[in-house]
Order: structure tokens, then C-alpha cells, then sequence
């Protein structure tokens, strides 16, 4: 062993240097193909994640519809309650047999947009194997959207901007588009959610100049709360100013620069008794969209826990306007001073709305906390409603805003418009004749 260390050491001084072309050739293949392993490593790594994607995305439509199934055989198994020898009776489970005819619609509609959106990522992924050039091998653009739990900032920033990018078809660039970006980036980033991305629906609006973004915000404040025995997790925090779109339930941004409302709905994730996540699912928020001439934007929204029973959260089941959702309808008036708030809601969770102004300021528009601080607070709380602002009186400019109606001397409601995917943004009807919201 010491021969040839030495051997090494009386070697070293007398070799020549590696100099000239051949040698810079060399140096040049090598920094080449270690360029190219790297590149080739995250190529494979989001080619799994997007088909882990897509594995998730039909594993959660299969239990949404087993779900859908499981409520109607549960009410057939109950004809005598359904009392279908009635006129009555009769009525009512065809409008219950309407409502999960849509619910499976949308379910399967979800699904192939999903299926579409990661079939064009698998195309822009082979893509990134090509080899450009004898000497310096490159890859084209990669879809970097599918990938789960970034590592690093400048990663969700990728993420943010393709989200951004699928919406409007450009890279986000002012404070505005950032913040879009950030609520429509349906990634998860905290472990409890254990990888399962959120629910992002949308639809377009007309622009409001001036007004920048307004974001609302249900949150829970206690670290965890009972349902029927299990526990969830809350957010464990306060209001604030620079909350995180995904360290709420559910949230709501209008952002008057670009023309769109989004609503976004994150995972709820069910904690065993030392805290660590047991089960984590997603529910898809539902609502819609209504503008009035001078910009306000009425929003009705509905967003269930995925943990919970399905009848338990069903607008047409049972329990009705009592049912145990996070739901409301809202109205956000732009002015001179900024946006106000009225309508009604829920009596929990609690809800903060801020509005990020063009200058930069941020302004508290509202902070209404939940009824309850008690671990029990979604049980007890849930089910009941109570008035923000002026509450109900903000509706009369949406519900006799529309045309005349030709049997009576009254004018008709103000179309409304079920938020959508983010692949296909539904437009709401633009109140000055013009279509709704920014070009796709």
C-alpha cells in the first residue's frame, strides 16, 4: 500500500497538464452528460408524479361515485319514509334523483378534464428527453404542474406560474397575477395534507379597475375540532393579513385586475390521537357567480367536508338550509374607499377578507369570527346562519336586475353561473353587454 501510494506522489508532478482542444472537448462532453442526467432525473421523477396524479384523481372519482350510489341505494332501502305514493313523496325523490344525476355528471366531467390537462403534461414530458446539438445535449419546456411537494421556493414558484399560465395564457407579472397564481397552484405543500391537491374552481368576470385583489378566507381557529367522534384538523391560527391560500378551508379571491373569481377548497385531513394525519380527502366547492352594471359580484358557495356523511352536507337531503356545510351568499361591492361585504353565512367557520390594493397597501375589509371557539364548533354551529353588513338587502339588485318579465310588472333575477375548471373558465354574463371577463 505505501509502494503505491508512492508511487502516486513521485507520478503526480511529472504528468502533463491536460491541455489544447481535445482535452476542452472532453470537459465539454462531460459537463454535457452530467447536465443531461440531471435533467433526464426530474423528467422521470414528474413523469411519476403526474401518473400518480392521474391514479389519485380516478381513485377519488371512483369513491365520490361509490359515495353517490351508496346515498341512493340508502334511500331506495327507505321507501316507506320516501312516501312515493304520494304527490308529494313522488316530487321529492325525483328532485333527489336530479341533484345526483348532476353530481354524477360533474364527478365524470372533473375526471376527463383532469385525464386531459395530464395526457398534454405526458406529451410536454417526452418532449424533454430530446437531445439538441452532437454536443450539448438540452430539453425542452417541461409542465412542472403535476409535480407533489416542491422542495424548494423557486418549485412553487414553477407551480404558480403554470397554474397562472393555464388560466390566462401568459406568465403571471404583476403583484395581481402573483397572487392569482398562488390561490389557482392546486398543490399541497404541508405533510398532513399527505400530497392530495386541492380543488380549484372558476369563472370569469368583467375587470373592475382599480379594485386589485380581494381575498376572502374561512378558517378554523383551534388546531383541531371534533366530528362525531373523530378529529380534524383546524388551522391553529388568527386572522391574518398574508394568510396562505392553503392554510384555510375554504377561500375565495375576486381579483378585479384580470376579471376572475376563484374559489378554492383544501384538503381536510383526519388526525389520530397524537396528531399525525390518518386520512386526507378533498371535496369540489360549489357556486356561483353574479355581477351587477357597477362591478359588485355576488357569490353563492357551498363546501362540504369530504370526511363528513354525504347526507349530512346534502342541499337537498334531509337537514336542507341546516345541513352541515360551509355555505353562503355573499355580496362584494367595489367603491371609491375599496370593497364592503354583505349577505349571509354561516355561523362557522371564521372569515377574514382583505383587499390587496394596486399601491400596494393591503386593507382589513372584514373579520367575522365564528360563533363558537369550542373544539365542538362544526357540529353545533354549522348548521345555522346569521347576517354580514346589510345581509339580505344586498340581494335586491340581483334578484330584480334582469330583464322584464313578460307575464308580470316585475323584472327577473340576474343570470347566474356555476363556477368551473380551471381548464375551461366559464364566463358570467357581463352586465355591460360585453363577454365576461378576460379572453381565454
Amino acid at each position: 500500500m505505501n509502494t503505491a501510494i508512492g508511487t502516486v506522489e513521485l507520478a503526480s508532478p511529472g504528468m502533463p497538464e491536460e491541455l489544447g482542444a481535445h482535452a476542452d472537448a472532453a470537459r465539454d462532453r462531460e459537463a454535457a452528460l452530467a447536465t443531461r442526467l440531471h435533467t433526464t432525473t426530474q423528467l422521470d421523477r414528474a413523469f411519476v408524479a403526474t401518473l400518480r396524479g392521474a391514479a389519485q384523481v380516478a381513485l377519488r372519482g371512483r369513491r365520490r361515485l361509490d359515495g353517490i350510489e351508496a346515498e341512493i341505494r340508502e334511500a331506495l332501502a327507505n321507501q316507506q319514509a320516501l312516501a312515493l305514493d304520494t304527490p308529494a313523496g313522488a316530487r321529492q325523490f325525483q328532485q333527489f334523483l336530479t341533484v345526483k344525476t348532476r353530481d354524477i355528471h360533474r364527478v365524470i366531467a372533473d375526471t376527463v378534464a383532469d385525464s386531459h390537462a395530464r395526457a398534454a403534461a405526458v406529451r410536454s414530458l417526452g418532449g424533454g428527453y430530446t437531445v439538441k446539438g452532437p454536443r450539448a445535449p438540452g430539453v425542452q419546456a417541461v409542465d412542472h404542474t403535476f409535480k407533489r411537494s416542491p422542495a424548494s421556493a423557486d418549485e412553487r414558484r414553477l407551480n404558480q406560474i403554470d397554474a397562472f399560465k393555464q388560466v390566462f395564457g401568459r406568465d403571471p407579472v404583476s403583484a395581481s397575477d402573483w397572487t392569482t397564481a398562488a390561490a389557482l397552484d392546486a398543490h399541497t405543500y404541508d405533510p398532513k395534507f399527505q400530497g392530495v391537491d386541492s380543488e380549484i374552481r372558476v369563472a370569469r368576470i368583467d375587470p373592475v379597475p382599480g379594485q386589485g385583489v380581494v381575498r376572502a378566507s374561512q378558517w378554523i381557529e383551534q388546531p383541531w375540532v371534533n366530528r362525531l367522534g373523530s378529529h380534524d384538523a383546524g388551522n391553529d391560527r388568527g386572522p391574518n393579513p398574508r394568510f396562505d391560500p392553503e392554510d384555510t378551508k375554504v377561500t375565495t379571491y375576486i381579483d378585479y385586475d384580470n376579471g376572475i373569481v376563484v374559489m378554492r377548497q383544501n384538503p381536510s385531513a383526519e388526525l389520530n390521537i397524537d396528531g399525525a394525519p390518518v386520512r386526507v380527502e378533498v371535496g369540489v366547492p360549489r357556486g356561483s357567480v353574479t355581477q351587477t352594471p357597477d362591478g359588485s359580484v355576488r357569490i353563492k358557495y357551498d363546501a362540504a367536508n369530504p370526511l363528513a356523511p354525504g347526507v349530512s352536507a346534502d342541499p337537498r337531503g334531509p337537514l336542507g338550509s341546516h345541513r352541515l356545510s360551509v355555505n353562503g351568499d355573499l355580496v362584494f361591492t367595489p367603491g371609491p374607499d375599496g370593497v364592503h361585504v354583505d349577505g349571509t353565512r354561516t355561523d362557522y367557520p371564521s372569515l377574514e377578507v382583505y383587499q390587496d390594493l394596486p399601491g400596494g397597501s393591503t386593507r382589513t375589509v372584514l373579520i367575522d369570527p365564528a360563533q363558537s371557539g369550542s373544539t365542538n364548533g362544526p357540529l353545533f354551529n354549522l348548521p345555522f346562519h346569521h347576517e354580514v353588513g346589510i345581509g339580505g338587502k344586498a340581494f335586491a339588485p340581483f334578484d330584480h336586475g334582469g330583464n322584464w318579465n313578460p307575464r308580470f310588472d316585475v323584472r327577473s333575477p340576474l343570470p347566474a353561473t356555476d363556477f368551473g375548471p380551471t381548464v375551461a373558465p366559464p364566463a358570467v354574463p357581463s352586465p355591460s353587454g360585453r363577454p365576461g371577463g378576460v379572453p381565454a
